[in-house]
C-alpha cells in the first residue's frame, strides 16, 4: 500500500478539527495515540516505498557486465 492511497483512504471526522487552527487559537492541538500511530503508519509506508525505489534504481543504475 502506498503512502498516497493510505492519505486518501484516509477520512476521520474528528481529525478535521485537529487539523484547523483558527487565528485565536493560542494553545496546541493534543496529540493522541490515535495520531501518533497514524504517523508512525505512514513513516512506515514512506520507508517501504523509499527502500523498493532503492533497489530499483540499483537495478536500473548498475553497472553493465563486463564485454568479453
Amino acid at each position: 500500500m502506498r503512502y498516497n492511497e493510505v492519505k486518501q483512504g484516509y477520512s476521520d471526522p474528528a481529525d478535521n478539527d485537529f487539523a484547523q487552527s483558527k487565528k485565536m487559537d493560542t494553545r496546541r492541538p493534543r496529540l493522541t495515540l490515535q495520531h501518533l500511530n497514524k504517523l508512525r503508519k505512514m513513516r512506515e509506508v514512506r520507508k517501504l516505498e523509499m527502500e523498493e525505489r532503492r533497489e530499483l534504481y540499483k537495478k536500473i543504475y548498475q553497472r553493465p557486465p563486463p564485454a568479453m
